[in-house]
């Protein structure tokens, strides 16, 4: 468990020997971390504020003195301005002295070319930290550029993500907006067991670096609610790495006993490393009982430990499938040593947790003990594209421990239309599906398409032709048939000339058709809406013939005592001016309306 308290021990300590390493299998070995950083000349727009800088020195701080580290840039060039190196402070140092370099900007995206200049070096098990806008963007103009990006595209998917994969190297990609080819970054990061995320925001941008972290070096961490943690006696030290806005107030720690440290104000045997966006507190051999944090504390903080007692787990996936469950297996071992039996405490709990990123439940659920002292269960089945982490906590009255990994949600079976959108291309991501056990079907506006097999794993489905001027989805729907079981899986929807002014929002099979939706500046919306008020018009029409008919029929039994009333000029002049304020009332609904459509017809920008 000693491996990130040794990593933010060496962030605020530097030169100070690591406190150890963890002793997982998946983290024996030297991590060998490589961060790429995108400077061609989207990033201009993507990336204004140069998130990228605050990743470098955010990578910087973090990497600990166990690991290489190397820094390379990439547009039309490829460059490595830190070289592999071991992480150390003279490391550091240069590391951080980078920034100017990543606005020297390219024109051109190579990511296929620094993937392989920046994985050509061998080592063991290399993490690939890539940033990008992820536009493959070579050389050159017209079709012959198009040709040029799409193979170099086609090649980074078939070719050269699995051979790294063979090779021992791990992508993760982070994208820096959303204008990215997202599929392409998922794709490669799921072929090779990265993590895959997007960033917008500083806060974003470390949220996804902690993660990419955390998969290259698992911690155990003591829950953080409200600020406040509970340390027990089997923590041997902690670390709080607190993220807040950079002109938040001062940050304070309260220990159990009451006592209030600062930055400025804290024991010698405390570090304490103050920055704009986060501080980075280090408490050797912590007190026993509640510590409380006084001060904004954002939502990615946390507070790893050191301790014999340790939460451990089978490999969890980064990336998660829409439709399909997540089996887990977890652990309490204690210096190594799998606690089963008499050994594991009477009131221990475990369970698993997927969060979404706002710290919501997104499923949940108790794991069971074994006689071997594993604890299994299964996560129900994600619903909700997109990045999320996955979550296992172990609890008893007297200690908590909690282990995060960051995820990315996919779907199973992804569709692609194609340029001149006559057909779409539907492939298979999960690993298990093929065209043996998968059946897919396609409706677009109430018509079933025929999907045709098309390849071990991917199928094809010919599109009718469509009104250019309308966008309309294609719904999609996968059953699956694996290990005994069927199941079915809606796909979001793949919606066809997204551009068009007319959305059409889904079909109506029982009614009139279609329902459209008129988007801004179309010139039929006026009609549309005249036609709307013409059937509310007639509607009301019925609706006013039917209350006078019963009126009629009630009318013989009310006359003895309306008449009394109708003799009386008061009651003429009450009748009157009700009539008149209706009369009003339809002429200016008549005089809006005829302003709305007015307004749609101008100009949209």
């Amino acid at each position: 468990m000693r491996a990130l308290f040794a990593l933010l021990l060496l962030c605020v300590g530097g030169g100070l020997s690591p406190l150890g390493w963890a002793q997982e299998s998946a983290v024996s070995q030297t991590p060998d971390v490589r961060m790429i950083f995108d400077v061609s000349g989207s990033m201009k727009a993507n990336d204004p504020g140069n998130l990228r800088a605050s990743a470098l020195q955010l990578a910087a701080t973090l990497l600990p003195s166990q690991a290489r580290g190397s820094v390379w840039t990439f547009g039309s060039q490829v460059r490595n301005p830190l070289p592999g190196g071991k992480v150390d402070a003279q490391w550091r140092r240069r590391a951080r002295s980078l920034a100017p370099q990543l606005v020297d900007y390219q024109q051109f995206t190579d990511i296929e070319g620094v993937l392989r200049d920046a994985t050509d070096a061998p080592g063991g098990k290399r993490h690939v930290v890539l940033l990008t806008d992820g536009m493959v963007d070579l050389p050159g103009s017209g079709e012959e550029k198009r040709t040029r990006d799409t193979a170099s595209r086609e090649t980074l998917l078939t070719s050269l993500a699995p051979e790294l994969a063979s090779r021992d190297v791990v992508v993760h990609t982070i994208a820096l907006s959303h204008n990215v080819d997202r599929e392409l970054l998922e794709r490669v990061s799921q072929i090779t067991g990265g993590l895959a995320a997007v960033a917008e925001t500083p806060e974003a941008l470390l949220r996804a670096f902690l993660d990419v972290l955390e998969r290259i070096v698992p911690s155990d961490q003591l829950p953080l609610e409200k600020g406040s943690f509970d340390v027990d006696d089997e923590v041997e030290g902690f670390n709080a790495l607190l993220f807040h806005d950079e002109d938040a107030p001062e940050i304070a720690l309260v220990g159990p006993d009451g006592e209030r440290y600062t930055r400025d104000d804290h024991p010698d045997d405390m570090l304490w490393q103050s920055n704009p966006r986060y501080d980075l507190i280090r408490v050797p051999e912590p007190q026993v009982g509640e510590w409380h944090i006084e001060g904004p504390v954002g939502s990615d903080s946390r507070v790893s430990i050191e301790s014999p007692l340790q939460l451990r787990s089978d490999t969890l996936p980064p990336t998660l499938y829409l439709g399909f469950d997540v089996p887990l297996d977890a652990w309490l071992a204690r210096e190594g040593e799998i606690l089963k039996g008499n050994a594991l405490p009477d009131d221990v709990r475990l369970r698993g947790e997927l969060r979404g990123l706002d710290d919501e439940t997104l499923a949940f659920t108790s794991l069971k003990a074994g006689d071997d002292g594993h604890f299994t269960g299964t996560l129900a089945a994600p619903e909700k594209a997109g990045n999320a982490r996955l979550v296992l906590n172990a609890d008893s009255d007297s200690w908590q421990r909690e282990r995060v990994q960051g995820v990315n949600v996919v779907t199973p079976v992804t569709a692609t239309l194609n340029d001149d959108a006559t057909q779409v291309t539907l492939e298979a991501q999960h690993p298990r599906l093929n065209v043996d056990n998968t059946q897919i079907s396609a409706n677009l506006l109430g018509e079933t398409l025929d999907v045709m097999p098309d390849g071990e794993r991917t199928w094809q489905v010919a599109l009718p032709e469509i009104d250019p001027e309308q966008s309309v989805p294609l719904d999609l729907d996968v059953s699956v048939t694996l290990d005994d079981r069927t199941w079915s899986i809606a796909l979001p929807a793949l919606r066809l000339n997204p551009e068009a002014r007319i959305g059409v929002s889904g079909a109506d099979v029982d009614g009139d058709g279609p329902r459209a939706e008129a988007l801004p500046g179309d010139d039929n919306a006026a009609t549309q809406e005249e036609e709307s008020g013409a059937r509310e018009e007639g509607n009301l029409t019925a609706l006013a013939g039917a209350l006078w008919g019963k009126a009629g029929d009630e009318w013989q039994a009310l006359r003895p005592h309306v008449e009394p009333y109708a003799k009386r000029p008061t009651t003429w002049a009450v009748f009157a001016a009700l009539l008149l304020a209706l009369v009003l009332l339809w002429r200016l609904r008549q005089r809006s309306r005829r302003r709305r459509h007015r307004r749609r017809r101008e100009p949209q920008v």
